[in-house]
């Protein structure tokens, strides 16, 4: 009688010492591992991405308050602001998208003004306000022929942006 081939190696595998693979849950673990990596980059680069949407906008915001306090400083200034009595408040805004420049100028009396400037400008969804506060003169103005005053800043430490 004649042994069965096909029967022979089954017998072999089977007194085998069973040995566990360890290639499967090895790529899982480097996959999970990877995933981690990746999840971990895209958070840094989401995260440095609003916060150059913050500065852009913060830039955005200090121009526009810069830019109101230079028209401040070089257009006329109203006579009607030496008439007011002391703590007298006018204001103007100005709107442009979705960015917005509020300028409130309060009389201090003797043709001193205090102004403030408030601007807010958006980038990205990324909102910024800043807060400018400036001590000003009114004074006449020499440089015409005809008489007229003009807005002055104050000697010395005049200016200063609020947190």
């Amino acid at each position: 009688m004649q042994p069965a081939l096909p029967d022979a190696p089954l017998r072999a595998l089977l007194r085998a010492p069973l040995r566990a693979g360890f290639a499967l849950p090895l790529a899982l673990f480097a996959l999970v591992l990877l995933a981690m990596l990746v999840a971990l980059l895209l958070d840094g680069a989401v995260q440095e991405l609003r916060v150059s949407r913050g500065d852009v906008a913060l830039a955005r915001a200090q121009a526009a308050a810069a830019s109101a306090l230079a028209d401040l400083l070089a257009g006329p200034a109203d006579s009607t602001l030496l008439t007011l009595p002391r703590g007298a408040v006018r204001g103007s805004a100005r709107v442009e998208k979705s960015d917005t420049v509020r300028v409130t100028v309060q009389a201090l009396g003797g043709g001193l003004e205090r102004a403030v400037i408030v601007a807010r400008a958006w980038a990205g969804g990324v909102r910024a306000d800043v807060t400018t506060l400036a001590l000003l003169r009114i004074v006449p103005d020499s440089g015409g022929g005809r008489p007229a005053l003009r807005v002055s800043r104050l000697p010395g430490w005049w200016w200063t942006q609020l947190p």
